[in-house]
């Protein structure tokens, strides 16, 4: 025992103290993750705080040494590529925060398509000098370099301590899964990882009933409606509107809470987190959105439509071809995408396109004059606006007047902000229908967001205390002559709802594949099922169950293919 202490004092003599440091980090992103999950308990923070501190400390030994070995002992060097080693900590700490998901291949195409202007803010320079500065103390005061003989020795002890501690760590397999790793790891191996399939069991059918998927019923609601719009607002929570929130003025989402509060509405539990992922499970009711995209949308919403003769359209503020939703979305149905680069060759329209795309208003402007082109045909139109996009909204809006709010947090770019004019977008939209003879008995009109937003910054006092049902979704069903069968109270109705009551509403039959059931079944068993980056959670009337999607134990195997089921026989 002695000789293998010595062995490694000897081996990590020089670097301990560097690694110990910059293994710290790490150790708060996986505290903080756990307190983002809800899950933050004494238990957990010492186990996982010791697991990923030596998976760290073994984890950035191994990289020094490599680096020490290929010649590389630089200490500017060695700075840069620390800093950008804690860039993607960084992204792990900023996506936990806004999206309770760590940063993976998910996000990654996201880097596409924006405007990334904030990044030479001052306080954003000022956040990556300050990290800067970090690495190059803790380098320049810690850092002794090794001969090669000693980092091939220190790379031999990090693999062994790894491969022991990946061991140890099936102990916990949610951590494992999900916090433990590297944020290097972690997000190579969600980009390497195999692409899901589709997969039928025996299993399967028992657990169908028991979790009541795939059994989605019509009630008596349906009729045959010529236009239907889904409006698709960007980052909408319940948080923002003062129905939910008291903290948010009664003037500021008047027309938001008038439309919930004067029509069928329901506060839904999201199933998502992302605009690719919030669409695809609105489509499909289908929680697992990676599976539905990566194999061409089996069922879809859309698609029905289609088949009963309904042209098919997608109209987007930002670029259509933002993370080849221009190809996917085809794939779930659309006849046309329709997005920044075609409205960048209208005059009327290009003068008010930018940050992230077309200025809202004008996109329900486009879909007005869309509609009358159709106005003898079966449109199913869906609308994905932008001016509400994380962290603040829309900063210019282009010359264009709205009514002000006599509010600390209205007067300067925020969400909450971007949220009340979005209401007051909704409503002249809603006028310029029947203005253009479009609003009748034929039009069905939807309103709802991709995905809840959880960027609170800088108006976190707005939503103190703080309520679960802020996270929520709003979804208001809106028609000339008012619907008057009530919606479920189920506090497990979800976004797996939508596309079955959409179906439901128009008198079509649901497909089996859906998860969901119609808002307007009041005796549904409902199951929600939430699928992460790399592990989901499943809530039933019975409790909640956490799963990671790579788990090999037996008992999660059948409901890890109840997941991955499309077809089931009837």
């Amino acid at each position: 025992m002695r000789k293998l202490t010595t062995e490694l004092a000897t081996v990590f003599k020089n670097d301990w103290k560097i690694l110990l440091i910059f293994s710290f980090p790490a150790v708060l992103l996986g505290g903080f993750g756990l307190s983002q999950l809800n899950i933050l308990n004494a238990g957990n923070l010492f186990s996982l705080s010791v697991l990923k501190w030596m998976g760290e400390f073994l984890f950035l030994g191994l990289c020094l040494s490599l680096l020490q070995l290929v010649g590389i002992k630089n200490k500017f060097v060695l700075t840069v590529i620390a800093f950008f080693y804690y860039w993607t900590v960084i992204a792990d700490a900023v996506l936990l925060l806004y999206f309770r998901e760590r940063f993976g291949a998910k996000y990654v195409n996201t880097l596409q398509g924006g405007d990334y202007a904030f990044l030479t803010d001052w306080r954003v320079l000022t956040c990556f000098a300050l990290l800067f500065l970090f690495c190059a103390i803790i380098i320049w005061k810690f850092f002794t370099p090794s001969s090669r003989k000693t980092a091939l020795k220190r790379t031999t002890w990090c693999i062994s301590g790894l491969v022991l501690l990946w061991g140890a760590s099936y102990l916990l397999p949610f951590y494992h899964s999900y916090l433990l790793p590297p944020s290097l790891v972690y997000t190579g191996r969600a980009l390497f990882a195999k692409k899901p399939t589709p997969i039928f069991t025996a299993e399967t059918i028992p657990l169908a009933k028991q979790y009541n998927v795939f059994s989605a019923q019509q009630t008596p609601v349906g009729k045959n409606y010529k236009r239907v719009i889904l409006i698709a607002s960007e980052s909408l929570s319940n948080k923002y509107l003062h129905h939910f929130n008291p903290n948010i003025p009664a003037e500021a989402s008047k027309e938001l809470d008038q439309l919930f509060e004067n029509n069928p509405s329901a506060s839904l539990k999201h199933v998502s987190l992302s605009t690719l992922y919030g669409l695809t499970v609105i489509f499909t009711s289908h929680p697992y959105a990676q599976l539905s995209f990566e194999n061409k949308y089996p069922i879809s919403l859309v698609k029905e439509l289609k088949k009963k003769g309904y042209e098919t359209a997608f109209l987007r503020g930002a670029n259509e071809t933002y993370m080849d939703e221009n190809i996917l979305f085809q794939n779930a149905g659309f006849d046309k995408i329709i997005g920044a680069t075609y409205f960048q060759t209208r005059e009327d329209y290009k003068k008010y396109l930018n940050w992230w795309g077309l200025l809202d208003r004008k996109l329900f402007d486009y879909a007005v004059e869309f509609l009358e082109e159709k106005k003898q045909e079966p449109v199913f139109l869906t609308l994905l606006t932008v001016d509400t996009h994380v962290p603040l909204g829309r900063l210019d809006y282009l010359g264009e007047t709205y009514r002000e709010i006599d509010h600390k947090f209205y007067d300067v770019p925020t969400l909450p902000r971007a949220f009340g004019r979005f209401g007051q977008d909704v409503q002249r939209f809603l006028n310029k229908l029947e203005e253009a003879g479009l609003w009748d008995e034929d039009t069905l009109l939807l309103v709802m967001p991709d995905h809840p937003s959880y960027s609170n910054t800088p108006t976190d006092a707005l939503f103190k205390p703080f309520l679960p049902e802020f996270d929520n979704l709003p979804f208001i069903i809106v028609t000339k002559n008012k619907i008057t069968a009530p919606l479920t109270d189920n506090v497990l109705a979800s976004q797996l709802d939508i596309a079955p009551t959409i179906l439901d509403l128009l008198n079509l039959e649901i497909p089996r594949g859906m998860f969901g059931h119609s808002l307007f079944d009041l005796n549904a068993q409902r199951s929600v099922f939430d699928i992460k980056e790399d592990y989901a959670v499943i809530t039933t009337e019975n409790g909640q169950k956490v799963i990671p999607l790579n788990s090999s134990r037996s008992t999660d195997k059948p409901l890890l293919d109840l997941m991955r089921t499309f077809y089931f026989p009837r």
